[in-house]
């Protein structure tokens, strides 16, 4: 697997943060040679602030983020944001929300930043919902959670704020997204329009459970066509991926396993610290890890995916080899397949990146 990262490549990099989520998209360079970022979550301001330093050094960047991405306001995914927010030299460029409300002094502080006087007022707040579509050159980043149905019930109606959660899917193809899209209706054939194979698809999929992923296959189902003369059949799979950053790192309430049966991911990120659980059922005393839960990562092991953690416990048993914490790195070439390494930083560690994997 040690192949230099291209200026082509998207990289997408989970820092290992202990328990929480930190995930630094790394676009493709354009034309000029410079590539973005975009954050998705953020638990620890300043092993992002270091690694994106680190990276800049490999690679030339704009040090201000594209974006910022606050899946849903549990702290574990935005304890670090607000210091982004004022910082002049990494300060987003848009703010992308799901509209959950919450009462907690740190996402209340965030929102005060976003509106407040000072220059991280000047950040464009994004409330994200399903379907929406936002265009990074040859990357596409499709929002497919929250779906409008849970967003106009927040607050109520039993949607928690897990489920508010927004689960983004990044496509890289081998050209601009437009263009490519433009063929069809010059009535030329575009393979990857149909993504039979999802090997370019990187799904992140913040804390969403059950009530989300409800929603998710209704608005992104697995469409067939068929006809006669000779038999035809053309099969497009908005879920198919190459990776998954597994939701709510792998607990039993995560994704369920139709979901995973029509992702297929040969590979799935959980980021975590590993937790365990005893409690008395009907007289029986369970203990159990939680964090990932067994439902979870047997779920992903029948679909055939390979599960890393950042705290490598479930590699113990598995891959001894994998068996320590660090950081994951996928990269995802224009089309894929993409290839993944892991690296060996402890969670208040930033590390080095990697300049081949």
């Amino acid at each position: 697997m040690a192949k230099a990262i291209a200026p082509a490549d998207l990289v997408i990099h989970v820092l290992n943060v202990g328990f929480g989520d930190n995930i630094l998209v790394e676009f493709p360079a354009d034309r000029y040679g410079m590539r973005s970022y975009g954050l998705v979550d953020c638990c620890d301001a300043e092993k992002t602030r270091g690694y994106v330093q680190r990276l800049m050094a490999l690679r030339p960047a704009n040090p201000r983020f594209a974006f910022v991405c606050a899946t849903h306001p549990h702290a574990d995914h935005i304890r670090g944001i607000l210091p982004l927010l004022q910082d002049p030299l990494h300060r987003p460029l848009e703010f992308w929300d799901s509209g959950f409300r919450h009462n907690s002094q740190t996402y209340c502080r965030i929102l005060e930043a976003l509106a407040g006087t000072a220059e991280s007022a000047t950040v464009k707040m994004q409330r994200m919902s399903a379907g929406m579509e936002l265009y990074f050159g040859q990357v596409r980043v499709t929002v497919l959670s929250p779906s409008i149905a849970l967003r106009n019930r927040y607050g109520t109606y039993g949607v928690d704020i897990n489920n508010a959660s927004i689960v983004l899917r990044l496509e890289h193809h081998k050209e601009e997204v437009l263009l490519m899209e433009s063929h069809e209706y010059r009535g030329a054939a575009e393979p990857e329009a149909v993504r039979r194979a999802g090997q370019g698809v990187v799904i992140l999929a913040g804390d969403a459970e059950f009530d989300s992923w409800a929603h998710v296959t209704q608005d992104f189902p697995r469409l067939e066509r068929s006809g006669s003369d000779p038999l035809v059949k053309k099969m497009v799979n908005y879920l198919a991926c190459a990776a998954i950053k597994v939701a709510h790192h792998g607990s039993m309430h995560s994704t369920p396993l139709d979901v995973y049966e029509k992702m297929a991911p040969e590979l799935a990120i959980v980021s975590t610290a590993q937790e365990q659980s005893t409690s008395t059922v009907a007289g029986r005393t369970l203990t159990r890890a939680m964090f990932p839960h067994a439902s979870a990562t047997i779920a992903l092991e029948e679909c055939g995916a390979q599960v890393v953690t950042t705290d490598g416990s479930y590699e113990a048993a598995q891959r001894p080899e994998l068996a320590h914490p660090g950081s994951i790195v996928v990269v995802v070439p224009p089309g894929g397949p993409s290839r993944w390494a892991k690296m060996a930083d402890a969670a208040g560690e930033v590390p080095t990146p990697l300049g081949e994997v």
